[in-house]
């Protein structure tokens, strides 16, 4: 299979392109032309990770017109297929598990763009009938994580002794090696046009806990100070994903709890 990755620097892209080893792959950079490398490469599937997350002023090119750019690249060339990467975040703060038929309501930027993207994937999957879904995913975690992410730091604070603060916060973790065999199975999946599929543990878990499974899994404790408040204004308290559909519709469940996320996580920076 022929597989163009958008995004194959970031976290859940470096993890796509080690999955799919053995496949034809080819990468987009940020200066190439999307149809123009496609033309070249002929891809059997598009998996587009890109997306801006800190940067509001270049998130309208990153994650609405590179969309686009896949999108019309794949009205041109209807056979192939493609799943998009969007969030959670763009669910807004909910008081109770979201599931894929709750209408989005951003309150910022990432969020507001990350939904136009996911509802430009529906409507050109509905109206030229195109094998594209969308995979919504929660908090994942795990190898190839940025330097900066929660779970990078807990590793340095209990490995190398590098003080942090932990802030308060309420997530739905998922373990990428299990987002990441989502993802595959929506890519291989009889085609649903425009369909959103969340992916989750289906388990809401605390920052404060997240720090009590380290110090479980590993033995150690950690120059880590907890702060009592969210890092940011817009924060909920509530974040949990509803896999009801997930299971029902894909015979998708994580096979990877936290700790055995965590204890996966520091083997591969220990290898």
């Amino acid at each position: 299979m022929k597989i163009y990755i958008t995004g194959a620097s970031g976290f859940i892209g470096k993890n796509l392109v080690e999955f799919y080893q053995g496949h034809k792959i080819l990468t987009h950079t940020r200066d190439s032309y999307i149809e123009k490398q496609c033309d070249y490469f002929k891809p059997d599937l598009i998996i587009h990770c890109a997306a801006e997350i800190y940067k509001p002023e270049v998130m309208m090119s990153s994650n609405i017109i590179l969309t686009y750019n896949c999108l019309e690249y794949v009205r041109k060339n209807p056979t192939t297929r493609m799943v998009h990467i969007g969030s959670s975040a763009e669910y807004g703060p909910m008081p109770r598990a979201s599931a894929e038929t709750d209408r989005i309501n951003p309150v910022d930027m990432y969020q507001a763009t990350k939904g136009a993207a996911t509802l430009l994937c529906q409507g050109y999957a509905r109206q030229y009938e195109l094998d594209i879904k969308i995979a919504r995913v929660y908090s994942a975690f795990g190898n190839h994580e940025k330097p900066h992410r929660l779970f990078s730091r807990l590793y340095d604070a209990f490995f190398n002794d590098q003080p942090m603060n932990l802030f308060s916060g309420e997530h739905d973790f998922i373990y990428i090696d299990d987002f990441v065999r989502g993802i595959d199975i929506l890519a291989n999946a009889p085609a649903e046009p425009g369909d959103i599929v969340n992916f989750g543990s289906g388990i809401q878990t605390s920052n404060l806990e997240v720090l009590n499974a380290w110090q479980e899994v590993t033995g150690r404790t950690g120059p880590v100070t907890y702060v009592d408040k969210m890092a940011k204004a817009f924060e909920s308290d509530v974040w949990i994903c509803d896999t009801t559909y997930a299971k029902h519709r894909y015979g998708f469940e994580v096979e990877y709890s936290l700790k055995q996320g965590i204890e996966e996580l520091i083997r591969n920076k220990q290898k």
